[in-house]
């Protein structure tokens, strides 16, 4: 079985991944609030301009500030600060995990300022060398909507493989639009060597 109360911190200078401490808590609700964060992660019904901010109510900012100060006791879970350059940049997690077929859900968050650097990439293939490493995990599973395709080109070039679309999965500007979902086994991973 998985051990998640191991919280390592991957990667190097540049890029890491680390436990989230209570002091993540700021730049967290920053990233939350921005327009492209919201769109891909599925908390909007319309296309946000790009000026466009969602700050948290007091009581969200409560809960979320409580949700990552306990995320390095979190058991059955990984959440990861992704740190660039001494900022945080976003989070991956490794949540919904699956004892019978050995997997997890994988998650990643990537600040709407920091994309485009390879970046998540990057971070991801720390999570992924790590969860078919040291954590044995067999497979991981994702899913993302159909009007990312930055994010789909990111987790292909990892190796993951579509394996289904829920369509309807959310409701954007009045039209239902399809999530993707995907599939790494950790024998294609390694296949693919260290960096692809």
């Amino acid at each position: 079985m998985a051990n998640f109360l191991i919280k390592p911190t991957l990667g190097g200078p540049r890029l890491s991944l680390r436990a989230f401490t209570a002091a993540d808590a700021p730049r967290m609700l920053e990233i939350l609030s921005q327009p492209m964060v919201n769109l891909y992660t599925g908390a909007l019904s319309h296309w946000p301009k790009a000026a466009e901010r969602f700050v948290a109510s007091t009581e969200e900012r409560r809960r979320i500030t409580d949700w990552y100060a306990t995320r390095s006791q979190a058991d059955g879970r990984l959440d990861w600060a992704v740190v660039l350059d001494a900022q945080v940049i976003g989070e991956v997690v490794l949540n919904q995990y699956d004892a019978a077929a050995n997997s997890c859900n994988l998650r990643v968050l990537i600040a709407d300022d920091a994309t485009g650097q390879g970046s998540g990439y990057e971070a991801l293939h720390l999570a992924c060398a790590y969860a078919f490493g040291p954590l044995g995990l067999a497979a991981l599973t994702l899913d993302a909507f159909d009007f990312n395709p930055r994010a789909q080109h990111v987790y292909h070039k990892l190796g993951f493989v579509d394996t289904g679309r829920i369509e309807g999965d959310l409701m954007l500007d009045g039209h239902p639009r399809a999530s993707i979902t995907m599939r790494l086994d950790a024998a294609v991973f390694h296949q693919k060597g260290p960096e692809s």
